[in-house]
């Protein structure tokens, strides 16, 4: 039962996030093709690396508040509550702005060991481990984090919400479909990623998350999509 419902729910995860993702993947090969030949656009970068450099973790706590709480509550008031702001929206932006701003020093520290156990080098061979991982363990363990926490937050802090959590159930149902709908974007997302210096990583990142906040907010049909990355 559980793996019928799961297959269910990958199908509209995928089906959700192909098309915007797509669109996403145009714009890294944009993006890539700028850094590799614009001088500007890659002087740009390197000032955003200094400054990633020389503010730190602050730095990745601040940039993932601003593009992946900040940024979808701003759109969410604009585009689908006509301007007119809430007391939910503020809460929303303390508790997903708290839980995204340590998800971004996280990361930050997941590239650095990236870049200590397999090297700063950009070879095939380098960015698939690094993709591997990333996508393969890293990815799943953050999303499993991410989705319990909501979970959590929607059904009360209790005894029985936590076993619930711990079912396979859970695993298939709510978990594996968002990962799905997360390698829509970030297989090919990481390969850019980890084509950047490592100090770029991160806010390349970011720009990643922020396009895709914007094709969701722009592209996408406004009904709920079911399980968007």
């Amino acid at each position: 039962m559980h793996l019928s419902e799961s297959v269910s729910q990958i199908k509209q995860a995928f089906k959700a996030n192909i098309k915007p993702g797509a669109i996403l993947w145009l714009l890294m090969v944009a993006f890539f093709v700028a850094y590799a030949t614009n001088t500007a656009f890659s002087t740009g970068l390197g000032k955003i690396s200094a400054l990633k450099i020389s503010v730190g973790y602050p730095f990745s706590f601040g940039v993932y508040v601003l593009f992946a709480a900040l940024m979808p509550e701003i759109l969410k008031i604009i585009f689908f509550q006509k301007g007119k702001a809430t007391a939910q929206n503020l809460r929303n932006l303390i508790f997903v702005g708290l839980l995204f701003g340590v998800m971004g020093i996280l990361t930050d520290i997941f590239y650095g060991y990236q870049a200590r156990w397999f090297g700063e080098e950009t070879g095939l061979r380098t960015l698939f481990l690094k993709a591997f991982v990333d996508q393969g363990l890293y990815s799943p363990v953050a999303n499993f984090l991410l989705v319990s926490i909501f979970f959590v937050r929607e059904n009360g802090f209790s005894s029985a919400v936590f076993k619930r959590i711990l079912t396979a159930r859970f695993a298939f149902v709510k978990v594996l479909p968002v990962v799905v709908a997360g390698w829509c974007v970030w297989i090919p997302g990481v390969i850019l990623v980890y084509s950047m210096p490592t100090a770029l990583q991160l806010p390349v990142a970011s720009l990643i998350l922020c396009f895709w906040v914007l094709i969701f907010s722009f592209v996408a049909a406004q009904k709920p999509a079911p399980t968007r990355a």
